[in-house]
């Protein structure tokens, strides 16, 4: 079966657009800058309309560099920046707001208030109080401490798998609902939508679809997990309407079809995933136990758990990893002629089943590496630090502590700073730079110790993704630092590979076999870290961050 699956990849820095042939192999690819905005202490924001026409545009460019038609196209995929948020006026389709990235701050102090209220609050009652600490929320980050978490914090994390945090979605939604009065009243007549990217993208390809995919609605903090619905209660605390929330979709769900005179023909939208769900999906991960991480602006660890969600009791993320399709099966492994007596189909109807996953995210990741560029002007690009950092054997005493968002998993604190301790008159910038590219590799230690204490699995093995998976000494420090074999594939870039194979699954260009041949590895990073050494490395980067608690 010949055709090509278009993978729109919409990234916090950059859309980006790649065609895959029938053998899930990349034939060309487009990328377009977006730009971020900080027009305040913990806002981070993005035009919409800028996401939306270099998302079209670096559609329209890959096809034209591959030398095809889009006639030649079989399936649309979609994998997006997840938590960032879009409104839009539902008939003219025009954002009301710029769009809320997934790394604002800007509802902390408003977070911290709810998650001490008591679960148990009547509804009604519940949105009022929510709506009350709303507008109290100051611009700069008063932090989110944990031992303040409980009650409300603690349903939010067993209906949702999330923590109360301003990283996700609800809290955005309901700051802009709550500073934009007008807003507020539009909502009620049901005259305005809201989404997540990926909801964006949709209705602007489609003409109308309001829709998202279920691991999308899975980061809004509204979604219940268990249920697979969105959760009245939650609506209610955080005074959201929930007539302008999307139609929530399986991951392989039909979401509509390209307006017309948009190309050539009317393509199907077929795959839709969240960035790191994708980066998963893309690595093979489809057995419980299995783990990636992706190296981008942030870092990010999955784990497949399985068919079950496991909530978390070492402050990890239970996520939804994605719903789709699973092939007919016989019902009850009945025989042929046991199903014939009995009368049933031979063949039950595939069902919908959903995956789960464990995750960690750290805030701060290739984002360090760029303000070692674009703040401190210590390298002219990203790909020059590890020249830069190799020039000296050891980092000495010198730690980054990269928390200039607070530090995510396992800490969840918005209210430690980032510093640069350890220090002397014979530090370089090369010493420097080693201690931020090791920075990257402490944060994952963290979370993967935690993950393995909420798992059965034992980790083996390590797949990584994501630009700064490219560089040969992180990943060896990685490796050293887990004491577990660091697999890089030949494709770093898997997130937009994963949407796409779903796609590929969905439409039938691919199958299996596929999927197995077109995950080849590039390297292994075995670990060689002496066990001595790699505790001396562990014990001085918890005396940083023990250091900058303290001052708290």
């Amino acid at each position: 079966m010949a055709g090509y699956i278009l993978a729109l990849d919409q990234g916090t820095t950059s859309s980006r657009a790649i065609l895959y042939d029938d053998h899930a192999r990349p034939i060309k690819m487009a990328q377009q800058p977006t730009t971020l905005q900080t027009p305040k202490a913990g806002f981070v924001e993005q035009d919409a309309q800028q996401i939306w026409q270099t998302q079209i545009s670096c559609a329209h460019d890959v096809i034209n560099l591959a030398g095809l038609l889009a006639t030649d196209v079989s399936s649309i995929a979609i994998t997006n920046q997840r938590e960032s948020i879009v409104m839009w006026d539902k008939q003219t389709g025009k954002p009301l707001a710029p769009a809320i990235i997934w790394q604002d701050r800007r509802t902390a102090s408003y977070c911290k208030t709810l998650a001490a209220e008591p679960a148990s609050r009547g509804e009604s009652d519940s949105g009022a109080r929510s709506k009350s600490a709303l507008s109290k929320v100051a611009v700069s980050d008063t932090g989110l401490n944990s031992s303040a978490q409980h009650g409300m914090a603690e349903e939010v994390q067993h209906l949702t798998g999330l923590r109360l945090d301003p990283y996700f979605s609800a809290s955005k939604i309901a700051w802009l609902l709550e500073n934009n009065p007008k807003l507020s009243v539009r909502a009620s007549r049901g005259e305005i939508a809201v989404g997540t990217i990926d909801s964006w993208l949709i209705y602007k390809l489609t003409g109308g679809a309001h829709v998202i995919d279920v691991t999308n609605a899975s980061r809004t903090l509204l979604f219940d997990i268990h249920k697979l619905a969105w959760s009245e209660v939650l609506c209610a605390r955080f005074s959201i309407p929930m007539s302008i929330l999307p139609t929530v979709l399986p991951s392989d769900g039909d979401f509509g079809k390209t307006k017309k005179g948009l190309f050539a023909k009317q393509i199907p939208i077929q795959s839709v995933l969240g960035d790191q769900q994708a980066a998963l999906f893309g690595q093979g991960c489809l057995d419980a136990g299995m783990a990636k991480n992706t190296y981008g602006t942030g870092c990010f660890m999955l784990m497949n758990i399985g068919k079950q969600p496991k909530i978390s009791e070492h402050k990890l993320l239970t996520t939804i990893a994605w719903q789709r399709k699973t092939s007919p099966t016989r019902p009850d492994n009945l025989s042929f002629d046991q199903i014939v007596q009995s009368g049933m189909r031979l063949l039950q109807p595939p069902k919908k089943e959903v995956t789960y996953a464990l995750e960690g995210s750290v805030f701060m990741a290739g984002a360090i590496i760029q303000w070692l560029r674009d703040n401190l002007g210590m390298i002219k690009t990203s790909g020059e630090v590890e020249d830069l950092a190799r020039q000296v054997d050891s980092s000495e005493e010198v730690v980054l502590l990269p928390a200039f968002t607070g530090l995510g998993a396992p800490y969840w604190r918005s209210d430690i700073s980032a510093s640069i301790t350890g220090m002397s008159r014979g530090t370089t910038k090369a010493h420097i730079a080693r201690a931020a590219l090791e920075a990257v590799a402490y944060q994952t230690y963290d979370v993967l110790i935690a993950m393995q204490k909420d798992s059965p699995h034992p980790l083996t093995e390590l797949r990584v993704d994501g630009g700064a998976a490219n560089n040969d000494l992180l990943m060896q420090f990685q490796a050293d630092l887990l004491d577990v074999p660091v697999l890089r594939p030949r494709d770093t870039e898997i997130t937009a590979k994963g949407a796409a194979m779903l796609a590929g699954l969905k439409t039938g260009l691919y199958d299996d076999t596929t999927m197995q041949a077109s995950w080849q590895v590039e390297r292994i990073f075995e670990p060689s870290m002496s066990a001595d050494m790699r505790e001396q490395h562990l014990s001085k980067w918890q005396q940083a961050i023990k250091r900058s608690l303290m001052t708290l």
